[in-house]
């Protein structure tokens, strides 16, 4: 019968290698664990730095958000406007309050004769409530 030689192992390198495995597992464990973050109230009412007074309000008792979504603001100019079916196209600059980069994107016109006197390519302002699938324009005006 043939004799297997079985060579040692030194407990330095045995020590490593056990200490990188555990340090590997513990990284993929934390890295794969969800954990709830809770923003700060300043930081939650945040506007975008734009003024207006818009911002989160909250339920003491149960932290759910009031009646009313908070409202955001942001400039951008307009890339299409549909007034029949009450939606506007807007290129806008980053709103950091919701975490959004500067983009294209469709919004829907609360009051559709809000946007009366504006046409493609205005610069404008603009206050929104992003409160369901499509966010909402609740105000707009043209830039100076």
């Amino acid at each position: 019968m043939r004799r297997h030689h079985v060579l040692p192992i030194p407990a330095p390198v045995l020590a490593f290698a056990l200490a990188f495995t555990l340090a590997l597992a513990l990284t993929l464990a934390l890295a794969f664990t969800p954990v709830p973050i809770s923003l700060p109230a300043a930081f939650a009412a945040h506007d975008g730095g734009h003024g207006g007074g818009h911002g989160t309000t909250a339920s003491p008792a149960t932290g759910a958000p009031a009646a009313s979504a908070a409202v955001y603001s942001a400039k951008g100019t307009i890339t299409g406007l549909d007034k029949a079916a009450g939606t506007i196209t807007l290129r806008h600059e980053a709103v950091p309050a919701v975490r959004w980069p500067a983009m294209t994107m469709t919004f829907r016109l609360e009051d559709p004769s809000a946007a009366g006197g504006l046409k493609q390519g205005d610069a404008v302002r603009f206050d929104f409530r992003n409160d369901g699938p499509t966010p909402t324009v609740v105000h707009i005006e043209p830039l100076e």
